[in-house]
């Protein structure tokens, strides 16, 4: 068989594959995303115990290997919590989701704390001076404002996502490299199968980077 005829035959389970890698990277960035909300907000409280929690949480999951916190929410933390109970029959995804979503969440924490600083503080002032509640300035003034100039690095983030769910493979989740791995185990033609997966990557990511390069064109028209 030649390179063609081999890519084309394993192109559907591939497509598969990448079905799931991005049906995995959107749940896991709309989580993160609710997470990175809550830590940051923690961060950015007054109160010390909270700006505390927010930091060691950041600290965490950005200093331990993405790898390491997938193999202890998948084979740890149910030596510890009966997720396999809770969960069952889907605990494989539950843990690959969860997973990602703790370790990409500190990365979007700092993004929403870094987009809600960027907002000048005159405007929380003036917020305040016409009687609304900080809970009232945070949500109707300070995110509105600080979600438009964290669209960019969140797209970049997703971007991230997208190429992190690759390792979930190491605990069998069929998205795309999984499915190379599968197709190569019964085929061994390793050259062509990584090949194409490397490809239907590219598509997807650069896809994602053309998006992303929209919104920060039309980021810089709405600030000039």
């Amino acid at each position: 068989m030649n390179i063609l005829s081999i890519i084309n035959a394993a192109m559907p389970q591939l497509l598969y594959g990448a079905k799931l890698t991005v049906l995995y990277s959107i749940a896991t960035i709309f989580f993160a995303t609710i997470v990175g909300l809550i830590f940051a907000l923690c961060k950015l409280s007054i109160t010390a115990s909270l700006r505390k929690i927010g930091e060691s949480y950041v600290h965490l999951f950005r200093g331990l290997p993405l790898l390491v916190e997938i193999f202890y929410v998948y084979f740890a933390l149910p030596m510890v919590l009966p997720l396999h109970r809770w969960f069952d029959p889907y605990f494989t995804p539950v843990a690959g989701i969860l997973a990602l979503t703790l370790n990409e969440g500190a990365y979007i924490t700092e993004i929403i704390r870094a987009g809600v600083l960027s907002v000048p503080k005159g405007q929380t002032e003036a917020a305040l001076s016409i009687s609304m509640s900080k809970y009232q300035t945070m949500r109707y003034i300070i995110l509105p404002q600080a979600f438009k100039r964290m669209i960019p690095p969140l797209m970049n983030q997703f971007i991230q996502t997208i190429k992190d769910t690759s390792l979930l493979s190491v605990i069998s989740i069929n998205e795309l490299t999984r499915q190379g791995q599968i197709i190569i185990s019964t085929t061994f033609e390793s050259l062509q199968i990584w090949t194409a997966v490397a490809i239907i990557y590219l598509i997807v990511i650069l896809s994602l980077t053309s998006i992303s390069s929209y919104f920060e064109r039309k980021y810089e028209i709405t600030k000039r």
